[in-house]
């Protein structure tokens, strides 16, 4: 049986965020999930509040990035009220994730559903050895006079 515990103690967990953050939002990086067949790559990232206009990806060789930015929701300036507690991630991100090489940038699918991008880039054909046939007897009728002359030079030089 396999027991997931989670790192630190909830309390410790919010002093952390408090310290790192200053009782404001932390930068938002959002998680992502890759999983690798051999048909094609598929990656699944939580991004909550976010439209399409909002993102950006890009496949360059083997690294693909996702750009983008969740906007802080609250207008601290024109109403009065306290940040008691922010405990979601706001702000651009940049996610960087290693994918196999050869994947075409031209053929990822993208879409977004209920807070999740969905990534599916099929995998290329592997490339596979070709047998080639070699024809006997048949001599290449397109070569030129110049091929021909060629070959007689040759066969004089041999008969020497």
């Amino acid at each position: 049986m396999t027991t997931l515990m989670e790192p630190m103690a909830p309390w410790l967990r919010d002093l952390n965020r408090f310290f790192a953050g200053r009782g404001v939002a932390n930068t938002f990086m959002p998680p992502a999930d890759i999983l690798v067949t051999d048909e094609d790559v598929s990656v699944y990232m939580d991004v909550p509040g976010l439209t399409a206009d909002n993102l950006e990806i890009e496949l360059e060789n083997d690294v693909l990035t996702v750009r983008g930015e969740r906007p802080f929701p609250y207008d601290t300036e024109s109403r009065d009220f306290a940040l008691q507690r922010i405990e979601r991630s706001f702000g651009r991100f940049e996610r960087v994730l290693r994918v196999p090489r050869g994947l075409d940038p031209e053929s990822i699918e993208a879409s977004l559903a209920d807070g999740v991008l969905s990534l599916r880039i099929p995998r290329p054909e592997p490339v596979r050895p070709r047998r080639i046939e070699v024809r006997q007897g048949a001599r290449d009728e397109t070569a030129g006079d110049g091929a021909r002359q060629q070959d007689k030079e040759l066969e004089g030089a041999t008969t020497t």
